[in-house]
């Protein structure tokens, strides 16, 4: 576990330290820089039944692919790494359809975040005040609390909200959360995270937002957005913002065909991976 754990911290360019506040936001902010929320590896691991991957094997994935993953994989992973570092943290259930971290630290409950694609760049004390507000990238991230142990997050753009859900501020276990996984796996039209490409990286000051073949490139100024309408582009682009490795593009799109979601017009995910094994000589 130790040696895992050291890649993984080597990943985020840290070193090992004594569990504090200092070491956790860098922890975070790194996590957010070098880490990105992904789908690309989701359909990977739902093809591979294997839908939360053990520590190791998303540690090896780190290095080998570029992968990240969505919130459950992102955020039990995390927990698994504060843990081999000595903090002393829980899974807390955020209804619906996500999970995030509560970190117990010098007598303080901290929420701690990495996997919600969004700019939360510090542990918030949830209990400390009634409301605080995290901005970012356009972005406002208000916590509210609604009554005891529950409070809500709404991320808002240009003022208005575009997500809403509640954190259940209630320290849970990985086996607590079993049905909540298989959950966000449910392969049909309802569930949309599994019929879409998503990816979200924040770099310095800029932060890159996929959906499908559009990538808006966003920091505190403005907002500018790249249309990718054929294959190669949107595989180059993709590599050089997130590097995610080929064969992982390459089986997205052969996945989101079968499912009849078609990026490309009307080529198949087949021709891709044709394409792909060609050295990308194939159409696009």
């Amino acid at each position: 576990m130790e040696g895992v754990a050291d890649a993984y911290i080597h990943y985020l360019k840290l070193d090992r330290e004594q569990p504090g506040i200092n070491y956790l936001q860098r922890l975070i902010q790194n996590h957010l820089s070098y880490i990105p929320y992904e789908t690309f590896s989701k359909f990977h691991y739902f093809q591979d039944g294997n839908y939360i991957p053990s520590f190791e094997t998303f540690v090896r994935n780190l290095w080998e692919k570029g992968w990240g993953g969505t919130c459950f994989t992102l955020n039990i992973n995390f927990a698994r790494l504060l843990k081999a570092l000595g903090f002393e943290c829980s899974l807390v259930r955020v209804v619906p359809g996500h999970i995030a971290l509560m970190v117990l630290l010098n007598g303080k409950k901290l929420y701690v975040d990495v996997g919600y694609g969004s700019p939360i760049m510090k542990p918030v004390e949830l209990e400390a005040k009634r409301q605080h507000i995290l901005h970012g990238f356009g972005e406002d991230i208000i916590f509210t609390q609604a009554a005891v142990g529950r409070f809500e997050v709404d991320r808002r753009s240009n003022g208005k909200s575009f997500v809403k859900k509640t954190i259940e501020w209630v320290p849970l276990s990985e086996e607590n959360i079993n049905q909540d996984i298989q959950a966000s796996y449910n392969d049909d039209k309802t569930n949309e995270t599994m019929r879409r490409v998503t990816a979200v990286r924040f770099n310095g000051r800029e932060c890159y937002y996929l959906r499908d073949t559009s990538l808006k490139i966003m920091n505190y100024r403005n907002i500018r957005e790249v249309q990718m309408k054929d294959f190669t582009r949107w595989k180059n682009v993709i590599q050089e913002v997130y590097q995610i490795e080929e064969e992982s593009l390459a089986e997205t799109v052969e996945f989101l065909q079968q499912r009849g979601v078609g990026l490309f017009g009307n080529q198949t995910g087949s021709a891709f991976t044709a394409a792909h094994r060609n050295g990308g000589r194939g159409k696009s």
